[in-house]
Order: structure tokens, then C-alpha cells, then sequence
């Protein structure tokens, strides 16, 4: 995702005006779908490639999620990351997959 298309998705969803995607703004972007799931799955593919490191990589790496937090507005150190990461980690590999970062926002 392009820096213009993160901050375009910033500004719909940015609740009071600051900026930043505050957590109540992210899950309001991906539970935002409605419908028959299609576009609820669609947006949360397109949030969970927001936090790729590498695009197509198929994970979230801490590094991803430091790098997106920062351009978020909330920085936090790679320690930070990891631990954030951790209990959502359900194969030890150090990294969310999508289907952990699926049963993470739900």
C-alpha cells in the first residue's frame, strides 16, 4: 500500500480529526464491511497488508507492525511490537499469519 492510499484510508476513519488511527478507528475500518462477509474479509486482507514489512510476504513481522504504528502516529520499540504480537501467535513463529491476525480482530 502506497503512502497516499495509507493516508487516504487514515482520513476516512480517523475519528476525531487528529491524524491517527486510534485502535477504536482500526477496528471500526475492518468490522466496517457488513453484508454477506466478502467485503468484511476484503477489508480485513487490505488492513493485515498494511502491517506487511514486505508486500505479499503473508505475515506480520514486528518490524511491519513498529513501521506501520509509526506512520499511525503511535511509536513503539520493536520490544513493544513483539510482545504485541505474542499472544496472538498461535504457531511460536515470531510473526502473525493471516489467520492469526484474522482471530486476533475478531
Amino acid at each position: 500500500m502506497s503512502r497516499e492510499d495509507a493516508e487516504r484510508v487514515i482520513g476516512e476513519f480517523d475519528g476525531d480529526g487528529d491524524g491517527t488511527l486510534g485502535f477504536g478507528d482500526f477496528v471500526r475500518m475492518v468490522d466496517g464491511g457488513g453484508g454477506d462477509g466478502r467485503e468484511f474479509d476484503g477489508d480485513l486482507r487490505r488492513a493485515f497488508e498494511m502491517f506487511e514489512e514486505d508486500k505479499g510476504e503473508g505475515c506480520i513481522t514486528p518490524r511491519g507492525l513498529q513501521r506501520m504504528l509509526v506512520r499511525l502516529g503511535d511509536r513503539k520499540s520493536l520490544d513493544e511490537c513483539t510482545a504485541m504480537i505474542r499472544p496472538f501467535d498461535l504457531d511460536g513463529d515470531g510473526v502473525l499469519d493471516f489467520p492469526e491476525f484474522q482471530r486476533m480482530m475478531n
